[in-house]
């Protein structure tokens, strides 16, 4: 766990972001949904009363033992920012999956507006994250981009130093307690490595829904190849129960 910080702060700090590490995690919940939404498809007319942030989960809904983390919109529009321009100016392999990566910052900057988020971080590097949009994602789309680059490298370089990504998504079904709703849930694993360094594996599981004119998005994230996925279904139907029974 210490290496794993440690190669996150190095990372993070090669782009001279403090304390950023918590963000460029989150948004990488949002890097597919920010290139594929479409305000026509799915969702339903009657949008809930409730206001935004009141549908989020509370902390008490995360799991126990969890704290609260802060992610301002502007950090992490602004790591958003970062990782768009890293994924312009490097090298994907297969070529095809760097098609997903143009105008990537105008498309994050736009449903970060349109977001509210939570977020909780949890044992072992564990992190939780939730976002509510006002937009309804192309869920189809995104699933397709998910088959298209299941198996991707990436490499780039910031301030001299080399960095080198693999990384795996796979399509899962999504939860039966969500059944008659839009969703998709993807499993996403990362390797990635600075230089010499050992590299650094992340993995994820990843949900979609869209219902009542609303995108909802959720996020568990391990510092390790063993994302909990039970923690992510519990939190997955939790997040979409939330807004389906809302007022």
């Amino acid at each position: 766990m210490d290496r794993a910080a440690g190669m996150l702060a190095r990372m993070i700090n090669l782009r001279g972001m403090r304390a950023r590490c918590a963000v460029v995690v989150a948004v990488g919940a949002l890097l597919l949904a920010g290139c594929g939404t479409d305000e026509s498809a799915g969702g339903s007319t009657s949008a809930p009363t409730t206001p935004r942030e009141q549908l989020l989960l509370t902390q008490e809904e995360f799991p126990a033992g969890s704290t609260k983390m802060e992610l301002p919109k502007d950090r992490v529009g602004a790591a958003a920012a970062d990782l768009a321009s890293a994924g312009q100016n490097g090298t994907f392999t297969p070529q095809e999956c760097a098609g997903p990566q143009q105008d990537l910052g105008t498309a994050m900057k736009d449903l970060l507006e349109r977001s509210s988020i939570t977020a909780a971080s949890g044992q072992s590097g564990a992190m939780y994250v939730e976002y509510i949009a006002d937009t309804t994602a192309d869920l189809a789309r995104i699933t397709e981009l998910n088959g298209k680059c299941a198996r991707y490298t990436f490499a780039s370089s910031v301030e001299g130093a080399r960095i080198d990504v693999t990384g795996e998504t796979e399509n899962r079904t999504a939860p039966a307690d969500l059944k008659g709703v839009d969703a998709i849930v993807y499993r996403s694993t990362t390797s990635s490595s600075i230089g010499t360094d050992k590299p650094l594996v992340m993995s994820a599981y990843s949900g979609m829904a869209t219902l009542r004119g609303l995108t909802v998005l959720v996020r568990v994230t391990a510092l390790s190849d063993a994302a909990d996925q039970a923690a992510f279904d519990r939190l997955f139907i939790a997040a979409v129960d939330k807004v389906r029974e809302a007022a």
